[in-house]
């Protein structure tokens, strides 16, 4: 152990952390840090819905979305449906239910803050903001789109200004350019991502490479297999690219963003277990562990928020084969679900080492994970009523919410609720005891003009292509806290953790944490 940080408290989300897997193999220990005391692990009941947007959100402010505004993974709030619809296909337009200036509730930032605590957040929602008001914490967030395939003309001496291949990312265009290899084709090619001058990476045929460049929201990786070469084109193979994006000073690796090892997107598919997805992981935990490092070592904070998203994805492709499939495929798909958690608790062996044992470490999950066997997708409905044009739902995995620019009748109520209802049974509509019921703001426009719940086992999506609903082997969060899957984990470590009480909610989890500090913070004194 080397830690020498003047970091006092970290703070480690592992999004969709379960507890009996982190019980149960012991994860997330201070096992590097001998003697320090130890509070275990303990089941964190979670909010509604429970997702990744509003489960941080209770866990930044102490509570529910009533309060602190955050209705779900994707809700709007006044904008007309042309708007909603134009953004809605880009994650960098619907970041907003990530981003603090969207709570309207004040949260452990700004406590931190207002007490004269520097503060570093990594990938963790709610700490950031894209709105500049002098008052950014260093920090950074990621988005990923998804994989892809091109085909680049191959530029040589005899076909030179070939125009390259023309991509879009997050609304901007990025070409994609090749070149030829050492002894033409045979020799492989050299790519080059985005406009103007550019480092340009060899790959071979088979190989991968990873590319980035910088858009005007961020820094976009991607990495890049080259599949053949044939009549003059490359044929490639497009990973899941990830956007990194900083905010408060908090600068790239090593200054600039770079195309080697230390990129944020995968270069290969980790999740093998389900072979019906091409998703690489975005960003890699490993990259996110040594981003964190280097902001340790850049901005010496006070406190450190960071959060691995890895389990949650690992989780969300693998558990229903892992739960509902038996067998070999059952067993692959646990043990890389297991080999995730253990990457991620590398990671977090790193982190402590650096930090060292003068800290106090609380670790959490915002949410637990279930099987899901059907997709739900209301807008189709929409489209079959002949509303789509004036109406869309968005929302949450297990809540949606129905966004248009006049009040809906009480007969287009009734063939909406009619029409959900005969795609899946359990669609019912949500009314101002059940958003009482859930502590949800039943007056916020974020709730649209109205807003329906389906069952367990069943997950809102929000596409227009397809049937209304389709049976699929998948898995998800959001569904109701009162059961017992939707559950996180809590645990924490340290020299002032004494004394101090497990949460038995999430949004208890703020006070703990204040406690904590100030119990620092009294014997500091």
């Amino acid at each position: 152990m080397s830690g020498s940080s003047r970091v006092q408290l970290v703070v480690v989300c592992v999004d969709g952390g379960v507890p009996d897997t982190v019980s149960k193999w012991n994860f997330f220990s201070p096992r590097q840090l001998p003697g320090v005391p130890d509070q275990g692990t303990v089941a964190l009941p979670t909010i509604f819905p429970s997702s990744t947007a509003p489960a941080h959100a209770s866990f930044l402010t102490g509570a529910h979305a009533a309060a602190h505004g955050i209705v779900g993974n994707r809700f709007w709030d006044g904008e007309p449906v042309d708007e909603i619809r134009r953004r809605a296909g880009n994650p960098a337009r619907t970041l907003h239910p990530y981003e603090a200036s969207s709570l309207t509730a004040p949260s452990l930032v700004d406590w931190f803050t207002d007490r004269g605590a520097k503060v570093v957040a990594l990938q963790f929602p709610q700490t950031f903001s894209r709105r500049a008001d002098g008052s950014q914490i260093p920090s950074l967030y990621c988005l990923y789109a998804p994989a892809r395939v091109a085909r680049v003309p191959i530029g040589t001496p005899e076909r030179q200004g070939l125009p390259p291949a023309a991509l879009v990312y997050f609304d901007e265009a990025v070409p994609l350019s090749a070149v030829a290899g050492t002894g033409g084709p045979e020799g492989g090619l050299y790519l080059a991502l985005g406009s103007g001058p550019a480092r340009r990476s060899p790959v071979r045929v088979g190989e991968t490479v990873r590319l980035e460049t910088n858009l005007s929201v961020g820094e976009l990786s991607v990495a890049v297999t080259c599949v053949g070469v044939d009549e003059g084109y490359g044929d490639l193979h497009l990973g899941t690219a990830v956007l990194t994006m900083r905010f408060g000073g908090l600068g790239p690796l090593g200054g600039r963003p770079h195309a080697d090892a230390a990129g944020p997107s995968s270069l290969g598919i980790e999740y093998t277990a389900n072979p019906e997805h091409d998703f690489q992981e975005a960003p890699r935990a490993e990259w996110v562990c040594r981003t964190t490092l280097e902001a340790l070592a850049a901005h010496e904070p006070d406190v450190l928020f960071v959060r691995f998203n890895q389990v949650d994805h690992a989780q969300e492709f693998l558990y229903w084969h892992a739960a509902r499939s038996g067998g070999a495929q059952a067993s692959l798909a646990q043990q890389q679900i297991l080999d995730t958690y253990r990457t991620i608790d590398h990671c977090l062996g790193q982190i402590t080492d650096a930090v060292g044992p003068q800290a106090d470490y609380v670790l959490f999950s915002d949410h637990g994970i279930d099987y899901v066997e059907t997709h739900l997708r209301p807008n189709v409905v929409l489209r079959e009523l002949g509303l789509a044009d004036r109406m869309i739902f968005q929302g949450d995995s297990n809540i949606a919410y129905l966004y248009c620019d006049e009040p809906v009748s009480a007969v287009q109520r009734r063939r909406i609720h009619q029409a959900l209802a005969a795609t899946d049974g359990t669609i019912r509509p949500v009314d101002a005891a059940t958003a009482d019921t859930w502590r949800l703001p039943w007056t916020s426009g974020r709730l649209g003009r109205l807003a329906v719940m389906c069952g367990p086992h069943r997950e809102f999506v929000y596409g227009v292509q397809g049937a209304g609903a389709e049976s699929v082997r998948s898995a998800s969060h959001g569904y109701l806290p009162s059961s017992p899957r939707m559950s996180g984990f809590f645990r924490m470590f340290g020299p002032h953790t004494d004394g101090v009480p497990q949460p038995g909610h999430l949004t208890d989890a703020a006070g703990v944490v204040r406690q904590l500090w100030s119990k620092r913070q009294c014997l500091r004194g």
